[in-house]
Parts: C-alpha cells; structure tokens; sequence
C-alpha cells in the first residue's frame, strides 16, 4: 500500500518536553521511516498562570519560533521539523478564538514543508484552527481527556472535539474510558490503541535488582498522589522518582519539598530515555500513584509497560484504564493498600517471574504500534 510523503503532526506538547509521549515518539518513528513529517507544537491549552515556569514558556515560545534546534533539543531526523505555533493561550474566548485562527495561518499554515501530496493530519489536540482544511486527510487521536485538565476551557474544546469527530477521517482512542467518552460524543468507529513503550530499550537483561520502587514521569500534584509516596517510604522502602517537577504550573509546594526530603527517598532529576531504563531495570516495583479524578480516568500510563519491560512488578491505584485490563505483572489495588503491597512486592520479588513480565511486555512496543500506524496509513492513503 502506498503512503503518504507528509504527515503532520499536530501536539499538545512541545516536542522538547522533559517527558517524551506518545506525541514525539509518533513523529520521530515516522520520521525515521522516511516520510516528511512536520511537528506543530502546543498550541497552549492550558491557560497560563503568572508563575515562573509558565511565564518562562511563553517567552521561550514568542522568541523560538520555527527556529533551527537549540544545543539542548533532543535529536531530530533530517526530515522531521518543528513548528511553534502564534496562539494566545485563552482559547475560550470567541474573539481570541478568532484572532489565534489568523494567527495559527500566518505562522504555521504558509511555513510547514509541502509536497505535491497535501498529506495527513495527524492531531492530538481537538482544537485545530483549520489546519485539517490544508490537508487531505485527518486523523484524531485522543490521548487524554483534555477538557478535564484544570485550568482549559472545557466547553471551546468539547464544542471542537464534536466538530473534529464529524469529518475526521479515522479516529484513534489511548483507553477504553476515552473510547467510551468519543462513542458517547457521536463517533461509533472508534479505534482503540493503548499506549506502549519503547520495550526493547527497557527489556530486562539480568542486571542486579535493588529492593527499591521506583517513580517514573512527572511530579505534578493534579495527577500524583504524593501521601501514596510518603507512605511507601514511611515503611522503610527506599523510593526512587525520576521526571520533572510540577510541569502543568500547579507547583507542588511543600508536598514535594517534603516527599523530597525524607530520607528513603532520592530523587534523580529528569533522565533520558536510556538512563531512565537503567534505573528501572535495577529496580523492583513500579509506581504508579495516580490521583483517580475526571482527567486520570481517562489516561492509560505508558510507563506500565516500560516497567514490566523491565521486569518489575507494578502496583497501581484504581485508574478506570487499567482497572478492566488483565495484564501480567500488574495489581490494581485500593488507595489504603498501596503501601502494603508495594512492601510485599519487594518481599517476594523473583527473577522468574521478573523475566516472563519482561517477555510479556515485548508485543506492546512502539516497534509494533508503527507498523499499525503505516497499515493505517496506508489504507487511507491508497
């Protein structure tokens, strides 16, 4: 089946975010399968709150442009380019809405590289000033359930969402909750792909294993149950936690501090991808201490499967996500009990059963998710 030459992908993150989804990994795997791909970042749905992190991201955004990579930006393929979009962050105002549509035209629209094929639109965003409009086919993979976020305008973005579901070509959803809430808004031909990971980056490969739990992704207090954390440390089990700190401008303050401070916690920083696997190999649990609320229950963590690559057990609070999923290696338990089983995990951690978590992990690769993704395209195409 013949492909298309160009695939725009339309984010909601910025492609040098500290934590990669699946967003970058998308656009990096069809760029490295020699399509042309065109990378639009955030158009910043989230409206800003006077804090440094937010006022220093607007300023790197007016500034940056469609600007070549900086020293510190993650390597590109040669035919993939990044784009960052004029837009004032307030879209539920009719009239900004407006002036972001001439504003998304002038500096995305007449810059992005074309060929005589007009491509595919890929966007993960619901809002999308047009940008369909240029292309020839448009897929819409939801990822998440933007309109729960705090802080966006639910009702410009769902009013968008059921605008998008009409004329989209496909659509694509990460969790079944997602899925139900895209049927539910008027699409019945839903896709369902989970998120994966980077398996074989992550596999295990025998390397020693210290009874710690590890953390990995952002420590942001709308998603992270930071009392989940304090308890796991609080029975003597050292924690590790790797990722940035409160990226979605919420702060964190002294939840963190003090997470940070006790003394069965460390804390690495934000880590690349292979640094970040090596500390997950040598570790023996995964964490993953989400908040249950209107946006978590609609998320499916890649980091589950990145963990089980590694050979670690998981223990997970009761996200609607993986609560239906029978996935080995995995225990979905009450938010009372997460400390307690993390603690026996540890207990009774084996390096068989460790190794058939990893081998179990391998099919949920993003090897295997862009094979799906050029059949997809593909069949659009053709």
């Amino acid at each position: 089946m013949k492909t298309p030459s160009l695939v725009t992908v339309l984010s909601t993150a910025d492609f040098d975010s500290a934590v990669w989804t699946n967003k970058q990994h998308l656009a990096v795997g069809l760029a490295e399968d020699d399509l042309h791909v065109n990378y639009i970042e955030s158009l910043g749905l989230r409206r800003p709150g006077l804090n440094r992190s937010d006022l220093k991201r607007i300023a790197s955004k007016l500034t940056r442009g469609s600007a070549a990579p900086t020293s510190a930006s993650r390597q590109r393929p040669h035919n993939l380019h990044v784009f960052t979009p004029l837009a004032i962050p307030v879209h539920g105002s009719r009239p900004i809405r407006r002036a972001n549509h001439t504003l998304v035209h002038h500096s995305i629209q007449k810059k992005i590289k074309r060929s005589q094929d007009p491509g595919v639109l890929w966007t993960f965003s619901p809002l999308t000033y047009g940008l369909e409009k240029a292309h020839s086919h448009t897929i819409y993979h939801s990822v998440d359930l933007l309109h729960e976020l705090p802080g966006v305008p639910r009702k410009a973005l769902l009013d968008a969402e059921r605008r998008l579901l009409d004329c989209a070509d496909v659509v694509i959803a990460s969790s079944e909750v997602v899925k139900k809430h895209l049927e539910g808004s008027g699409r019945k031909d839903v896709l369902l792909w989970e998120n994966v990971a980077h398996t074989e980056i992550f596999a295990d490969r025998g390397e020693q294993k210290v009874p710690r739990a590890i953390f990995a992704g952002n420590l942001t207090p709308s998603k992270l149950d930071f009392q989940l954390l304090r308890d796991i440390a609080t029975r003597g089990v050292p924690v590790t936690l790797a990722g940035p700190i409160a990226v979605d401008g919420a702060g964190g303050g002294t939840e963190i501090a003090e997470l940070l401070d006790h003394p069965q916690v460390t804390y690495l920083g934000n880590l690349d991808l292979e640094a970040l696997a090596a500390q997950i190999r040598t570790s023996m649990v995964g964490l993953v201490p989400y908040k249950v609320n209107g946006y978590t229950a609609g998320v499916f963590p890649m980091k589950v499967y990145e963990y089980l690559a590694g050979g670690l057990a998981v223990v997970s609070t009761a996200l609607p996500s993986l609560a239906s999923k029978q996935i080995t290696g995995l225990e979905i338990v009450p938010r009372g009990e997460f400390a307690h089983t993390v603690s026996s995990a540890i207990a009774r951690f084996d390096r068989e059963e460790a190794a058939l978590r990893s081998m179990s992990a391998t099919r949920y690769s993003w090897k295997n998710r862009l094979a799906d993704v050029r059949k997809l395209l593909g069949e659009l195409h053709g």
